[in-house]
Protein backbone atom coordinates (compact mmCIF):
# COMPACT_ATOMS: atom_id res chain seq x y z
CA UNK A 1 0.00 0.00 0.00
CA UNK A 2 3.09 2.37 0.90
CA UNK A 3 4.18 1.56 -2.55
CA UNK A 4 1.26 2.22 -4.67
CA UNK A 5 0.97 5.29 -2.62
CA UNK A 6 4.10 7.21 -3.44
CA UNK A 7 4.34 5.78 -6.98
CA UNK A 8 0.46 7.42 -7.49
CA UNK A 9 1.56 10.75 -5.76
CA UNK A 10 3.99 11.10 -7.78
CA UNK A 11 2.77 9.77 -10.98
CA UNK A 12 -0.26 12.44 -10.64
CA UNK A 13 2.53 15.56 -10.42
CA UNK A 14 2.98 17.77 -12.74
CA UNK A 15 6.05 20.00 -13.46
CA UNK A 16 9.35 20.53 -10.82
CA UNK A 17 9.16 18.84 -7.48
CA UNK A 18 10.32 22.05 -4.89
CA UNK A 19 10.12 19.58 -1.58
CA UNK A 20 10.38 15.77 -1.26
CA UNK A 21 9.62 13.87 2.13
CA UNK A 22 10.23 10.47 2.32
CA UNK A 23 9.59 8.92 5.75
CA UNK A 24 9.58 4.94 6.26
CA UNK A 25 9.83 4.61 9.57
CA UNK A 26 6.01 3.57 10.44
CA UNK A 27 5.75 2.14 7.17
CA UNK A 28 7.39 -1.58 7.73
CA UNK A 29 8.93 -0.69 3.78
CA UNK A 30 12.13 -1.62 3.05
CA UNK A 31 12.49 -1.02 -0.65
CA UNK A 32 15.72 0.20 -1.87
CA UNK A 33 14.71 0.07 -5.33
CA UNK A 34 11.85 1.70 -4.76
CA UNK A 35 13.61 4.22 -2.93
CA UNK A 36 16.47 4.81 -5.65
CA UNK A 37 13.03 5.18 -8.09
CA UNK A 38 11.64 7.77 -6.04
CA UNK A 39 14.79 9.60 -5.52
CA UNK A 40 15.46 9.72 -9.22
CA UNK A 41 12.33 11.03 -10.13
CA UNK A 42 12.15 13.64 -7.66
CA UNK A 43 16.00 14.82 -8.78
CA UNK A 44 15.47 14.78 -12.36
CA UNK A 45 12.52 17.12 -11.85
CA UNK A 46 14.55 20.09 -9.88
CA UNK A 47 13.93 19.32 -6.08
CA UNK A 48 15.35 21.50 -4.17
CA UNK A 49 14.00 20.13 -0.42
CA UNK A 50 15.06 16.83 0.49
CA UNK A 51 13.81 14.29 3.50
CA UNK A 52 14.74 10.56 3.56
CA UNK A 53 13.88 9.24 7.12
CA UNK A 54 14.46 5.67 6.87
CA UNK A 55 13.42 2.68 9.33
CA UNK A 56 15.95 2.38 12.07
CA UNK A 57 15.31 -1.31 10.78
CA UNK A 58 17.80 -0.85 8.06
CA UNK A 59 19.96 1.49 6.14
CA UNK A 60 19.81 2.85 3.22
CA UNK A 61 22.59 3.90 0.57
CA UNK A 62 22.05 7.37 -1.16
CA UNK A 63 21.89 6.39 -5.14
CA UNK A 64 24.24 8.46 -7.69
CA UNK A 65 21.52 10.65 -8.76
CA UNK A 66 21.68 12.11 -5.42
CA UNK A 67 25.12 13.60 -5.77
CA UNK A 68 24.35 14.63 -9.24
CA UNK A 69 21.29 16.87 -7.90
CA UNK A 70 22.66 20.41 -8.39
CA UNK A 71 19.04 21.84 -7.40
CA UNK A 72 19.23 20.68 -3.57
CA UNK A 73 19.14 23.60 -1.21
CA UNK A 74 17.75 21.37 1.49
CA UNK A 75 18.76 18.08 2.41
CA UNK A 76 18.04 16.07 5.38
CA UNK A 77 18.94 12.14 5.78
CA UNK A 78 17.94 9.81 8.78
CA UNK A 79 19.62 6.16 8.62
CA UNK A 80 21.64 6.68 5.39
CA UNK A 81 24.97 5.57 3.95
CA UNK A 82 26.52 8.86 2.56
CA UNK A 83 29.12 7.29 -0.09
CA UNK A 84 29.71 9.84 -3.18
CA UNK A 85 31.40 8.55 -6.25
CA UNK A 86 35.05 9.92 -6.93
CA UNK A 87 33.39 11.86 -9.91
CA UNK A 88 30.81 14.10 -7.37
CA UNK A 89 31.90 17.88 -6.96
CA UNK A 90 29.57 19.06 -4.26
CA UNK A 91 26.48 20.63 -3.83
CA UNK A 92 26.86 23.80 -5.34
CA UNK A 93 23.28 25.26 -3.79
CA UNK A 94 23.20 23.83 -0.72
CA UNK A 95 22.40 25.78 2.22
CA UNK A 96 21.05 23.47 5.21
CA UNK A 97 22.65 19.96 5.46
CA UNK A 98 20.99 17.53 8.13
CA UNK A 99 22.20 14.44 8.90
CA UNK A 100 21.13 12.27 11.45
CA UNK A 101 22.59 8.27 12.25
CA UNK A 102 24.23 9.12 8.88
CA UNK A 103 27.32 6.38 8.14
CA UNK A 104 29.92 8.02 6.09
CA UNK A 105 32.52 6.03 3.88
CA UNK A 106 34.92 7.59 1.92
CA UNK A 107 35.82 7.12 -1.67
CA UNK A 108 39.51 8.10 -1.06
CA UNK A 109 40.83 8.89 2.92
CA UNK A 110 38.09 10.98 2.92
CA UNK A 111 34.56 12.08 2.12
CA UNK A 112 34.62 15.80 1.18
CA UNK A 113 31.63 17.53 0.93
CA UNK A 114 32.10 20.91 -1.24
CA UNK A 115 29.03 22.91 -0.66
CA UNK A 116 30.16 26.57 -1.26
CA UNK A 117 26.41 28.49 0.22
CA UNK A 118 26.25 25.72 3.10
CA UNK A 119 24.68 27.85 6.47
CA UNK A 120 23.50 24.80 8.28
CA UNK A 121 25.06 21.92 9.20
CA UNK A 122 23.81 18.89 11.65
CA UNK A 123 25.41 16.24 12.37
CA UNK A 124 23.59 13.49 15.28
CA UNK A 125 25.10 10.12 15.92
CA UNK A 126 26.92 9.83 12.73
CA UNK A 127 29.27 6.95 11.92
CA UNK A 128 32.83 7.52 10.17
CA UNK A 129 32.63 11.23 10.89
CA UNK A 130 36.43 10.94 10.89
CA UNK A 131 35.91 10.84 7.24
CA UNK A 132 34.20 13.80 7.14
CA UNK A 133 35.93 17.19 5.34
CA UNK A 134 33.32 19.91 4.86
CA UNK A 135 34.75 22.43 2.54
CA UNK A 136 31.84 25.40 3.75
CA UNK A 137 33.25 29.23 4.43
CA UNK A 138 30.00 30.83 4.37
CA UNK A 139 28.87 28.74 6.98
CA UNK A 140 26.71 29.91 9.56
CA UNK A 141 25.26 27.45 11.92
CA UNK A 142 27.23 24.30 13.05
CA UNK A 143 25.76 21.29 15.70
CA UNK A 144 27.32 17.87 16.72
CA UNK A 145 25.88 15.46 18.87
CA UNK A 146 27.30 11.79 19.82
CA UNK A 147 29.51 11.67 17.00
CA UNK A 148 30.65 7.75 17.35
CA UNK A 149 34.00 8.29 15.95
CA UNK A 150 36.72 11.04 16.07
CA UNK A 151 35.01 13.97 14.50
CA UNK A 152 38.59 16.65 12.97
CA UNK A 153 37.20 20.14 13.34
CA UNK A 154 39.90 21.94 11.14
CA UNK A 155 38.18 21.89 8.63
CA UNK A 156 35.86 24.40 9.49
CA UNK A 157 38.90 26.74 10.89
CA UNK A 158 38.14 29.24 7.43
CA UNK A 159 33.93 29.42 8.43
CA UNK A 160 34.52 32.78 9.56
CA UNK A 161 30.90 33.78 9.45
CA UNK A 162 30.02 31.07 12.05
CA UNK A 163 27.18 32.59 14.53
CA UNK A 164 26.03 29.40 16.09
CA UNK A 165 28.65 26.51 17.24
CA UNK A 166 27.31 23.70 19.73
CA UNK A 167 29.58 20.44 20.76
CA UNK A 168 27.83 17.62 22.04
CA UNK A 169 29.34 14.47 21.86
CA UNK A 170 32.66 12.23 23.35
CA UNK A 171 35.06 12.20 21.06
CA UNK A 172 37.30 14.71 19.05
CA UNK A 173 40.49 14.10 17.53
CA UNK A 174 41.63 17.31 18.41
CA UNK A 175 43.71 18.81 20.76
CA UNK A 176 43.14 21.72 23.38
CA UNK A 177 45.11 24.15 20.96
CA UNK A 178 43.06 23.24 18.15
CA UNK A 179 40.05 23.58 20.12
CA UNK A 180 41.46 26.90 21.06
CA UNK A 181 42.32 27.86 17.81
CA UNK A 182 39.04 27.38 16.47
CA UNK A 183 37.56 29.50 18.53
CA UNK A 184 40.02 32.54 18.26
CA UNK A 185 38.80 32.12 14.04
CA UNK A 186 35.51 32.30 15.29
CA UNK A 187 35.20 36.03 15.32
CA UNK A 188 31.68 36.01 14.80
CA UNK A 189 30.54 34.07 17.44
CA UNK A 190 27.09 34.93 18.96
CA UNK A 191 25.82 31.53 19.81
CA UNK A 192 28.43 28.45 21.90
CA UNK A 193 27.50 25.34 23.34
CA UNK A 194 29.60 23.42 24.87
CA UNK A 195 29.80 20.29 27.47
CA UNK A 196 31.62 18.86 30.50
CA UNK A 197 34.25 16.75 27.95
CA UNK A 198 35.37 20.00 26.32
CA UNK A 199 35.50 21.87 29.13
CA UNK A 200 37.14 18.84 30.94
CA UNK A 201 39.51 19.00 27.62
CA UNK A 202 40.15 22.91 27.16
CA UNK A 203 40.90 23.28 30.76
CA UNK A 204 43.76 20.35 30.90
CA UNK A 205 42.63 20.00 34.28
CA UNK A 206 44.22 23.04 36.04
CA UNK A 207 43.11 26.18 36.61
CA UNK A 208 43.97 29.11 33.87
CA UNK A 209 44.95 32.27 33.89
CA UNK A 210 43.12 33.94 31.22
CA UNK A 211 42.10 32.64 27.63
CA UNK A 212 43.92 33.75 24.88
CA UNK A 213 40.98 34.82 22.93
CA UNK A 214 37.44 37.13 23.70
CA UNK A 215 34.22 36.26 22.71
CA UNK A 216 33.53 40.13 21.95
CA UNK A 217 29.92 39.03 20.09
CA UNK A 218 28.67 35.89 21.99
CA UNK A 219 25.22 36.89 22.88
CA UNK A 220 23.96 33.43 24.21
CA UNK A 221 26.41 31.25 26.50
CA UNK A 222 25.95 27.65 27.40
CA UNK A 223 27.96 24.72 28.92
CA UNK A 224 27.47 21.38 31.10
CA UNK A 225 29.27 21.66 33.76
CA UNK A 226 30.60 19.31 37.07
CA UNK A 227 31.14 21.46 40.14
CA UNK A 228 33.23 18.91 41.30
CA UNK A 229 36.01 19.23 38.56
CA UNK A 230 38.32 22.47 39.33
CA UNK A 231 39.86 22.91 35.69
CA UNK A 232 36.16 22.22 34.49
CA UNK A 233 34.82 25.20 37.06
CA UNK A 234 37.44 27.30 36.09
CA UNK A 235 37.25 27.75 32.40
CA UNK A 236 33.71 27.42 32.32
CA UNK A 237 33.76 30.93 34.56
CA UNK A 238 36.69 31.92 32.25
CA UNK A 239 34.43 31.72 28.78
CA UNK A 240 32.32 33.77 31.28
CA UNK A 241 34.44 36.84 31.97
CA UNK A 242 35.83 36.41 28.64
CA UNK A 243 32.21 37.36 27.18
CA UNK A 244 32.15 41.26 27.37
CA UNK A 245 28.29 41.21 25.38
CA UNK A 246 27.07 38.11 27.20
CA UNK A 247 23.54 38.49 27.35
CA UNK A 248 21.93 34.78 28.49
CA UNK A 249 23.81 32.13 30.29
CA UNK A 250 22.64 28.48 30.35
CA UNK A 251 24.38 26.27 32.95
CA UNK A 252 23.79 22.46 33.02
CA UNK A 253 24.88 20.77 36.16
CA UNK A 254 26.40 17.30 35.76
CA UNK A 255 26.35 15.12 39.12
CA UNK A 256 28.53 16.88 41.92
CA UNK A 257 30.57 15.81 44.61
CA UNK A 258 29.42 18.16 47.85
CA UNK A 259 32.74 17.81 48.85
CA UNK A 260 34.71 19.79 46.23
CA UNK A 261 37.06 21.48 48.57
CA UNK A 262 39.37 22.97 45.84
CA UNK A 263 36.03 24.15 43.57
CA UNK A 264 34.53 25.72 47.11
CA UNK A 265 38.14 27.50 47.52
CA UNK A 266 38.21 28.91 44.04
CA UNK A 267 34.65 30.17 43.97
CA UNK A 268 34.99 32.09 47.51
CA UNK A 269 38.52 33.59 45.74
CA UNK A 270 38.18 37.65 44.66
CA UNK A 271 39.79 36.00 41.53
CA UNK A 272 36.48 34.12 40.27
CA UNK A 273 35.24 36.72 39.32
CA UNK A 274 36.56 39.90 39.78
CA UNK A 275 34.81 42.13 37.43
CA UNK A 276 30.90 42.33 36.89
CA UNK A 277 28.88 41.07 33.75
CA UNK A 278 27.44 44.45 33.33
CA UNK A 279 25.32 43.06 29.93
CA UNK A 280 24.21 39.36 31.25
CA UNK A 281 20.26 39.56 31.51
CA UNK A 282 19.35 35.79 31.80
CA UNK A 283 20.26 33.05 33.63
CA UNK A 284 19.24 29.84 33.58
CA UNK A 285 21.11 27.03 35.94
CA UNK A 286 19.87 23.03 36.08
CA UNK A 287 21.66 22.27 38.95
CA UNK A 288 22.07 18.62 40.14
CA UNK A 289 21.49 18.59 43.77
CA UNK A 290 21.65 22.05 45.51
CA UNK A 291 25.65 20.85 46.54
CA UNK A 292 27.58 23.89 48.22
CA UNK A 293 29.59 24.38 44.87
CA UNK A 294 26.34 24.75 43.13
CA UNK A 295 25.29 26.82 45.33
CA UNK A 296 28.32 29.32 46.09
CA UNK A 297 28.17 29.54 41.68
CA UNK A 298 24.85 30.93 42.02
CA UNK A 299 25.73 33.27 44.42
CA UNK A 300 28.77 35.13 42.79
CA UNK A 301 26.72 35.20 39.53
CA UNK A 302 24.08 36.93 41.84
CA UNK A 303 26.46 39.30 43.40
CA UNK A 304 28.41 40.33 40.01
CA UNK A 305 25.05 40.79 37.29
CA UNK A 306 23.81 44.49 37.67
CA UNK A 307 21.63 44.22 34.73
CA UNK A 308 20.17 40.92 35.51
CA UNK A 309 16.79 40.26 34.97
CA UNK A 310 15.64 36.90 36.03
CA UNK A 311 17.57 33.71 37.17
CA UNK A 312 16.00 30.52 36.76
CA UNK A 313 17.23 27.68 38.61
CA UNK A 314 15.63 24.27 38.15
CA UNK A 315 16.96 21.05 40.10
CA UNK A 316 16.71 17.13 39.41
CA UNK A 317 15.88 16.07 42.64
CA UNK A 318 12.71 17.62 45.15
CA UNK A 319 12.15 21.15 45.91
CA UNK A 320 14.45 22.02 49.22
CA UNK A 321 12.94 24.58 51.56
CA UNK A 322 15.72 25.41 53.29
CA UNK A 323 17.63 25.83 49.86
CA UNK A 324 14.99 28.09 48.98
CA UNK A 325 15.24 30.60 51.69
CA UNK A 326 19.27 30.23 51.31
CA UNK A 327 18.71 31.32 47.75
CA UNK A 328 16.27 34.20 48.12
CA UNK A 329 19.44 35.48 50.81
CA UNK A 330 21.82 35.66 48.27
CA UNK A 331 22.39 39.29 47.71
CA UNK A 332 21.92 40.61 44.37
CA UNK A 333 23.70 43.29 42.31
CA UNK A 334 20.67 44.33 40.48
CA UNK A 335 17.59 45.51 42.08
CA UNK A 336 15.39 44.07 39.25
CA UNK A 337 16.54 40.53 39.16
CA UNK A 338 13.96 38.33 39.48
CA UNK A 339 14.66 34.65 41.63
CA UNK A 340 12.82 31.57 40.41
CA UNK A 341 13.69 27.99 41.63
CA UNK A 342 11.24 24.45 40.90
CA UNK A 343 11.99 20.91 40.07
CA UNK A 344 13.29 20.05 36.99
CA UNK A 345 10.94 19.16 33.70
CA UNK A 346 12.32 17.62 30.70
Amino acid sequence: MFKLAVDEILLLHMGNIVKFILDTRGAHFSSCADIDKWVLYVTRNGVKKLTLRISNLNTYTLPPSIFKCSTLTDLELTNCVFKPPSSFLGFPNLISLDLQRTTFVPTTSFCVIKAPLLEDLSLNMCHGSQYLNIISPGLKSLYVRDSYYHLVLNCFMNCKDLRVFKLDFYKVADEKSTLEKLLISLPALEVLHLDSYFLELLSADVVPNGLPFTLNFLRHLSLCVAFDHLGQTSYALQLIKNSPNLRKLVIWVDATDDDAKAVLKYLDSPSCLERPLNKLEHVSINIYESAKAELCFVKQLLSRTPSLLRMRISQKTDIDVDIALELMRFPRASPRAELSYFPYQD
